[in-house]
């Protein structure tokens, strides 16, 4: 094989001709200018040079005449082979061919082209040819080099124009740094950005654009070695204007990829950030008026739900309290009445009651969803009420496994205990049905509040929500389980109890990734308010001594049979329609009368209203509401607006009735 002598002032190029020669098997020395191969080629005498054309110092054309020239005819016969991209062959035609040149090959074409050129030069052998003389290699190597250099400068100029062009049309600023860090090209935008004249931005102007604690980092930055760093800035102007810049700060390298510098870009993104603050506005403006709305339709909702449960309770009282004497007036009766009879009848009525109880069940659900229960609100710990329901909730459960994980200490709340327990209860139920039929697990964690108050979380492992489900949770009579004939009030009714407890119950779930009902309540708090007292339920009622009562109700059905179940107590009764007939009572009736027993929802006249114009006619009369309608007699909180009454919760057995009665009467 040959020794191949090649010839570049770039290492990149002589690497990438070195490994192709090396694939042949050729023998390669390296010079990196004309002189230095001048001087291997006397030391080596290789047997084919291949040389660039356009070389700083002596070029590829000066080395090929000083070669042809030189006394040592081993180096001067050497064939030369072209290997350039600034030349076309033409260019270099007739001085190649007086210099003996074999050929000329461009970096553009294949490798397999200068492969083929190397060695049909060596096939040939070495060259035979008479020097140029000196004036006319001169005359032809000027206008060879002349033309490239126009051509050259041309296409410079060409450039310089496309890039002032593009520059200055850019809608964003650009910078060109030095190594140093000083600019020595500012365009017309990043001065118009600025609005600072495009000299004072020259040198280190430029610096300006960032913020003070960014500049030396910008200037670190172009002698270190990360290639980007990005900023954004809050820039503020004499004139009190405010812009918000985003800048790009990049390295520049040259050909030896030492750092040469760095280029800036400043884009002025206010009305993009403007925008964009727009559009969260807009987003929270949209998403606060959904849950306005979504606020709004709940309330809808539970005012529909407690108005129809209210009017239903005092058609369910009127029923249940009827088929309560029928069944009075049949056991009285039963010796009178044909065999079977009596038994055959006490049936059919003992179902009419199982009805009622479950509706009134419906109604109560209706109530707590509408936030209009009668409540009992107390002290409860949260703790101590989840480990006496233990058992109770894991019955619930059914095949799953239920775990406490309970905060250390009490976590006290005010709540009513009753209605605290039936919405865990229906949380616990809910995510039962959610389980897979093998079970699954429920996890019911506490824990105590900064602000005061406790939470507790019931977090199942079952199917989870989809968010258009997720989305109507809390809708009364929404429900996902078509097959079981549920009402769709357990969750409806565990929001309205806990909202009427004055806290909050929320939902987050996944599909496929379970769910957890938060419940957050308030802690307890001292205040004057009592808390009204459950009317007792006693089993057979504390004979009556014959006092005399006042009722009213509206209701003319419940009015009766509520004056049945008193007189048949032993009391005496005197009914009135409204307000204004039981005043008028009051007036007429010249005996004592012991207490009001008054409905609170009234036309014209309420029932608190009647109540505190009747006790300022009669001091001593004792007062009990009958109502199931909480909104007319309790606070937000869950207090009692008349601490020195007693409510009766509709729809009321007689000895429910009784007992409220009793208690007002004991009192000293």
């Amino acid at each position: 094989m040959a020794t191949v002598m090649v010839v570049d002032d770039v290492a990149a190029n002589r690497d990438i001709v070195r490994l192709l020669l090396g694939y042949r098997g050729h023998d390669v020395i390296e010079a990196h200018d004309g002189a230095d191969a001048l001087r291997l080629a006397h030391e080596h005498h290789p047997d084919i040079v291949v040389s660039d054309v356009l070389m700083p110092g002596i070029d590829g054309l000066e080395l090929v005449h000083r070669l042809r020239a030189d006394p040592d005819q081993l180096a001067a016969q050497a064939p030369v082979i072209f290997y350039t991209a600034n030349y076309l062959e033409p260019e270099t035609r007739p001085i190649a061919e007086a210099c003996g040149v074999s050929q000329v090959v461009l970096r553009s074409q294949s490798p397999d082209e200068l492969l083929d050129a190397v060695d049909a030069a060596l096939a040939i052998g070495p060259v035979s040819i008479d020097a140029v003389p000196s004036d006319d290699f001169a005359q032809a190597h000027v206008q060879a080099v002349n033309a490239k250099l126009i051509e050259k400068v041309r296409a410079l100029h060409h450039t310089e124009r496309r890039f002032e062009a593009m520059a200055v049309a850019s809608p964003v600023g650009i910078a060109l740094l030095d190594a140093d860090g000083a600019a020595d090209y500012i365009n017309p935008r990043l001065a118009e950005i600025m609005r600072t004249p495009i000299d004072a931005l020259l040198g280190r102007g430029w610096l300006a654009c960032l913020d003070a604690g960014s500049r030396q980092d910008a200037l670190d930055l172009l002698r270190g070695d990360v290639a980007e760093r990005r900023y954004t800035h809050r820039a503020e102007f004499p004139d009190g204007t405010v812009r918000h810049l985003r800048l790009q700060l990049r390295h520049i390298h040259d050909d030896d990829a030492e750092l040469a510098g760095g280029v800036l870009m400043v884009d002025d993104v206010s009305d993009l950030i403007a925008a964009e603050e727009r559009l969260r506005d807009e987003t929270k403006q949209r998403q606060a008026e959904a849950r306005r709305r979504d606020a709004e339709r709940m309330d809808s909702l539970r005012r529909m739900a407690g108005g129809a449960a209210h009017d239903f309770n005092n058609i369910l009282g009127a029923i249940l309290g009827y088929t309560t004497l029928a069944i009075e007036s049949l056991e009285e009766s039963a010796a009178e009445l044909p065999p079977g009879l009596s038994a055959s009848l006490l049936s059919d009525l003992d179902q009419v009651v199982k009805g009622g109880e479950r509706a009134k069940a419906l109604t109560q659900q209706l109530l707590a969803f509408g936030r209009r229960e009668i409540t009992q609100p107390t002290a409860v710990d949260l703790n101590t009420l989840l480990r006496e329901l233990l058992g109770t909730l894991r019955e619930s459960a059914g095949p799953a496994s239920v775990a406490l994980e309970l905060a250390p200490g009490p976590a006290d709340v005010r709540a009513d205990p009753r209605q605290i327990t039936q919405v865990l209860i229906n949380l616990v139920s809910n995510s039962a049905d959610a389980m897979p039929p093998e079970g699954g697990r429920i996890t019911i964690a506490t824990a105590r509040l900064p602000e005061g108050g406790a939470a507790v979380t019931v977090t199942d492992t079952g199917r989870g929500m989809e968010a258009d489900v997720l989305a109507r949770a809390f809708e009364p009579f929404f429900t996902t389980k078509r097959s079981t004939g549920t009402a769709g009030l357990g969750l409806s009714t565990a929001h309205g109890i806990v909202s009427q407890s004055g806290g909050q119950l929320t939902l987050t779930s996944r599909s496929g990734k379970g769910t957890t009902a938060t419940i957050t309540l308030p802690g307890v708090r001292e205040t004057g308010s009592s808390v009204s007292p459950a009317a007792p339920v006693v089993d057979v009622a504390v004979p009556a001594g014959g006092e005399t009562l006042l009722l009213v109700d509206d209701e003319a059905d419940l009015r009766e049979v509520t004056a049945r179940f008193l007189g048949g107590a032993g009391y005496r009764v005197l009914s009135a329609a409204d307000a204004v007939e039981a005043l008028q009572l009051l007036d007429r009736h010249d005996d004592p009368i012991a207490a009001m027993i008054t409905d609170v929802v009234m036309p014209g006249m309420n029932g608190r209203q009647l109540a505190r114009v009747a006790k300022q006619r009669r001091p001593a009369l004792r007062v009990v509401f009958i109502s199931g309608f909480a909104e007319a007699l309790i606070d937000e909180a869950g207090n009692n607006l008349e601490p020195d009454s007693m409510i009766v919760a509709k729809p009321y057995t007689r000895d429910q009735l009784l007992a409220g009665v009793q208690s007002v009467l004991r009192r000293v």
